[in-house]
């Protein structure tokens, strides 16, 4: 079956669609770039793009949906009644249902599916199979924007719906209603036979709370807390990240929508501290929503794959025959997931990393205890910034105190140059875990492609650039040896995960064609200055993270005389500019352009208002062109360059990226 996808949210849409591959990795990659999807059968003839293809059938949508490998997802807790559309794809289990069966002349407002619960549907198919020729579109909004609405027009809504999130009520009656657009009974909701099995259920919901009217066995359900923003991150090993605010909810359509005999559309949002939601604030997002939705005239055979978690949809009432169908689904299922490398370990999601490189050990056990307070959960150290030790007092105090747990951390250390030996590889390490009082690190990497004379740690430590006699010394080195003792690492479980820094792709590919394991990460310089796209995407190609130092490019170098004041980016007028259209600092700028590439950009200060002003980056996003016009600053200039320091500092020439 071959099909062309066309990207939705896309302005203006495209008039034609392009070949779109049915595999997992590429459907999650283009869905979590494009958020929305439509999908048509090919054109018989790429000759003639102009032929009329065969409409798509509900068997080929059944097909299309269970070849994705994703994770099967039961329709539990939705409030629309339903039909199971049973296709052979799937003979034992429900993968298709009608969509919302409500009256035809009632509209439903934008939602994300399930959003009411505590965790919704990854992807949501829509399959069309009768269109209607008056109406009966199905409008579809990103949630990105309506999240960067609320919070730039309603900043008190948006801080309260943060801190609190969202309780839905709703009344439920013992039968299917199809009268009613929420109308789907308490019974089939949650797939139960009796009031005892309900209870059973709902009591397993911390903070879920319920009312049985004995008249007419309906049962009104306050819902539990659940979030109504959310911090989206790819956990599909996907290539793309979104790492953004998302108004992932039900709180429009509850509104406007959740109104029946049994139901009044304003009793059914509490935040969850069961403060009552101003009717002002939500109708004002609506208003939002319906004045910037995108719409799409439904044909038949079509079908729509929306992310739902970035987009919201709706349906438009209709008049005449409509038959759309619909199919709910998670993320990858585990062996797709591991079906190649992929180190995407979300654990923690939080994508940015707090960095240690020249912070003093007089501040640095305060500057990591207070990171870890303001919400970093990843930690990048070194043995050659001479603070390790300070670090892990730092974390030993967040531990205590009750901040954060050992494994809600991601520790990050690397071999120095003086280490690369197979048999100092290990001394190495045991010295950096006896350091940071840590049974193990998450990620050992290579600091360098450098071998250098060794030094042993009773001598000097951190041995910083120079042997002894304070001279810089090359050593020959097979880097294959050093990499296999960084894999024994690994199996004695002193590091989770291996990786390298500063490597070229030649470099990387010598180390993927020789391993045993695969390097994990690849840290290196990364700035507008110095983009390396092709490197960065060797790497996420190759299965690899990438972590971005000096992100703000000249700004840690001008008190190391390494770089000139007109170098500046946070003085650049493109990056300045965008800075004030989107009201926020040119440091957040280029971290969000860091994170808009899919790097993962380490952050530096000693300062506290700095550590949060650098997190405050998920509440905006840069455009295609202001993306464009950020990348027009690269000039391949590096700033921590081995071979233009070595030689005037040290007295040895060692060009590495050459």
């Amino acid at each position: 079956m071959k099909l062309i996808a066309t990207p939705l949210l896309q302005d203006p849409i495209p008039s034609s669609g392009v070949p779109f591959p049915l595999t997992p990795h590429h459907f999650v990659n283009e869905l979590d770039k494009h958020k929305a999807l439509l999908l048509q059968a090919a054109p018989p003839s790429s000759s003639s793009p102009s032929t009329t293809a065969e409409p798509l059938t509900i068997e080929d949508f059944g097909r299309i949906v269970t070849s994705l490998s994703l994770a099967y997802y039961p329709y539990v807790g939705g409030a629309a009644p339903r039909t199971i559309i049973p296709v052979s794809t799937s003979p034992t289990r429900p993968v298709i249902f009608t969509a919302n069966e409500s009256p035809p002349d009632e509209p439903i407002p934008f939602h994300h599916e399930l959003a009411q619960t505590p965790d919704p549907p990854q992807y949501v198919f829509f399959y069309c199979d009768i269109p209607t020729s008056c109406g009966g579109e199905t409008p579809i909004i990103d949630s990105t924007l309506v999240y960067r609405f609320v919070a730039n027009e309603h900043p008190d809504y948006m801080t309260k719906l943060k801190k609190c999130g969202v309780r839905y009520v709703r009344t439920l009656p013992s039968r299917d209603d199809p009268s009613s657009p929420i109308g789907r009974s308490w019974k089939s909701t949650w797939c139960v036979d009796s009031r005892e099995e309900l209870e059973r259920s709902l009591r397993a919901k911390e903070g879920c709370s319920w009312v049985w009217n004995d008249a007419d066995e309906s049962v009104r359900v306050t819902s539990e807390a659940v979030p109504g923003i959310r911090l989206v991150t790819d956990g599909n090993c996907g290539g793309n990240q979104v790492y953004q605010y998302t108004f992932c909810n039900s709180i429009v359509a509850a509104y406007l929508g959740w109104q029946d005999c049994r139901n009044d559309r304003h009793e059914a949002l509490r935040f969850g501290n069961g403060d009552k939601m101003p009717e002002s604030v939500l109708q004002s997002i609506a208003d939002f929503m319906q004045e910037h939705r995108v719409m799409y005239k439904w044909k038949k055979g079509d079908v729509m794959a929306l992310n739902n978690r970035l987009v919201m949809h709706s349906r438009n009432p209709f008049r005449g025959p409509r038959r759309v169908l619909a199919s709910l689904w998670g993320g990858l299922t585990d062996e797709a997931r591991n079906s190649r490398s992929c180190f995407e370990d979300q654990i923690p999601a939080d994508p940015l990393v707090f960095g240690f490189w020249k912070v003093g050990k007089d501040v640095c056990e305060d500057a990591c205890y207070r990171a870890i307070a303001a919400g970093y959960r990843r930690l990048d150290c070194a043995c050659d910034y001479g603070n390790e030790e300070e670090v892990g007092r730092g974390i030993a105090r967040a531990i205590v105190d009750g901040i954060v747990r050992r494994e809600d951390l991601f520790v990050t250390s690397k071999l120095w140059n003086t280490y690369h030996s197979p048999e100092h590889v290990p001394l190495a390490m045991q010295k950096t875990l006896d350091d940071l009082g840590l049974d193990y690190v998450d990620e050992y990497l290579i600091h360098f492609p450098i071998s250098m004379e060794y030094v042993p740690i009773t001598k000097k430590y951190p041995p910083e650039w120079t042997n002894l006699m304070g001279k810089m010394v090359l050593v020959p080195n097979d880097m294959t040896a050093t990499w296999r003792a960084m894999e024994n690492l690994v199996t004695t479980k002193k590091t989770r995960t291996i990786g390298v820094c500063n490597f070229s792709t030649q470099l990387l590919r010598h180390i993927l064609s020789t391993c045993r394991i695969r390097p994990s990460t690849l840290q290196v310089e990364l700035h507008p200055h110095n983009s390396q796209t092709k490197l960065v995407r060797f790497a996420r190609e190759a299965g690899l993270r990438v972590t971005a130092f000096s992100v703000l490019g000249a700004s840690s170098y001008r008190e190391l005389d390494m770089s000139r004041e007109e170098d500046l980016l946070l003085n650049d007028d493109v990056v300045l500019g965008i800075a004030a259209a989107k009201r926020k600092s040119a440091a957040q700028v280029l971290i969000r352009w860091a994170l808009q590439r899919n790097t993962r950009p380490i952050c530096k200060t000693v300062k506290e208002e700095r550590m949060l002003e650098n997190r405050n980056v998920f509440d905006f996003y840069l455009d295609g062109k202001e993306m464009e016009a950020i990348d027009a600053l690269n000039k391949n200039r590096r700033y921590n360059d081995p071979g233009e320091f070595c030689e005037p500092g040290m007295g040895t020439f060692c060009p590495i990226y050459e």
